[in-house]
Formats: structure tokens, sequence, C-alpha cells
């Protein structure tokens, strides 16, 4: 059995597009699992296992299991397809009121939620050119999941309209106000009741969900095939 999911994982590995050894967060691959078994389980760990996309998932009630980084397959003896992870149309008109700033004048246009701290979407800078060039607009809605650092950063952004240039340089200066502070919380508790905690997270206008600057070429092309 074991040669056999092995076997099943390197081929998958050659048809996933999935190119990073990044696992997802345990709170997003409990809420992935139980959408399968119906009733909440527990995971202690995910871990990379040494074969590229794909991750060991250690349960307390259920097993071990492996999960794709993308978050499409559960593999455990069987393999089993994910559903696509979308958001419905309340949740959009929610981004959509809470966005930061936005950036090109493109008619179409694309979520993407940031951490303040997030080195990967800073360093993004060519990835954004090619969204614009593509006719896209960014709007960005700061979520800051890694610490207390990255709060205090989010609430200057917010409450001083920082925009794209204090988020690009990482400087955040100004007040702190508490129509920030309480924006930025309920942006915080709307996300993770959703398990969406691992930024930079792209949300297209349909819904659908890319996690990761992996998948940047990905929703680049959502929107060059329609």
């Amino acid at each position: 059995m074991k040669r056999t999911i092995a076997i099943l994982l390197t081929l998958m590995a050659s048809t996933l597009t999935a190119k990073s050894s990044n696992c997802p967060s345990i709170n997003s691959v409990e809420k992935q699992i139980a959408g399968i078994f119906k009733k909440k389980i527990h995971v202690k760990a995910v871990y990379p296992i040494g074969i590229e996309g794909f991750c060991r998932v250690i349960t307390v009630e259920a097993g071990n299991f492996f999960i794709d980084t993308q978050e499409r397959y559960l593999i455990q003896g069987l393999i089993f397809k994910l559903p696509d992870r979308k958001v419905d149309k309340k949740f959009l008109k929610f981004l959509e009121r809470s966005v930061d700033f936005r950036v090109g004048k493109g008619k179409e246009y694309i979520y993407v939620i940031v951490d303040p701290n997030c080195e990967a979407c800073r360093n993004s800078s060519e990835k954004i050119k090619e969204f614009i060039k593509h006719g896209i607009q960014l709007r960005f809605i700061v979520a800051p999941f890694s610490g207390k650092d990255a709060e205090e950063k989010a609430y200057r952004l917010v409450c001083n309209n920082g925009g794209i240039r204090m988020f690009m340089s990482g400087k955040y200066t100004g007040k702190v106000c508490s129509e920030g502070k309480l924006k930025v919380w309920s942006v915080m508790d709307k996300l993770k009741a959703r398990g969406l905690v691992d930024t930079p997270i792209f949300i297209l206008p349909n819904g659908k969900i890319y996690l990761g600057t992996k998948n940047l070429n990905k929703v680049i092309e959502e929107f060059s095939e329609k």
C-alpha cells in the first residue's frame, strides 16, 4: 500500500502545477478535511514529505493523510478530489467594502489580501506590472495574520490611507485610529471563518480563490481565457 501511494503521489506531482513545498496551514487543512468527513477533525501537524507539491497531514481522530500544496487532493489510499475553493456573493460584497487601496484602472479586477509583513508580496512588483499590462486592477485588502507587529502596521496603513507606496516601502507611519482597528479586526475575523489566513490570497470576481504567489500566473491566465 505504501508503495502504491508513493507511485500515485509521483504521478500526480507530474500533473499538478504546484512548484512549492510550502504546506497549507493546519487551520486550512482542518476545514478541508471537515468537508470530507462531515465532522471536526483535529490536525496535529502538516509538513513536507520530500515529494514536490505534497505534504503529510497528521490528525488526532482520522489517522494520516497526504495533501497537495494547492489543496486540491486529499490522499489516504484512495484519492479524494477536494471542491474548488470559492466565496459567495455576500462575501464578495464584504471584500469590496473592505478594499484599502487600488492599483491600476482596468475594467477587470481581482481582490488581493496581503499581510503588511509579507516579503513575498512586496517582492512581486514585476507581477503587479504584469497584471496592469493585462488590464487587471488590483484591489488590496490588508490582513495582518503574522502577529502584533503586522497589526500595528495595518492600522497605520488603513488610518492614514497609506496605499501601495506605504505597503511596498514597508515603512508604516502616521497615527492609529479606532476606526482602522475595527476595520482590520473585521476583515481578519471574516477571513479566519473561511480558513483564509495564508497570504497573499487572490479572490476573483466569480469567488474563486488562489493562494500564494506561486499562483500568480494562473490568476492572469483566468482573465486571458475570457
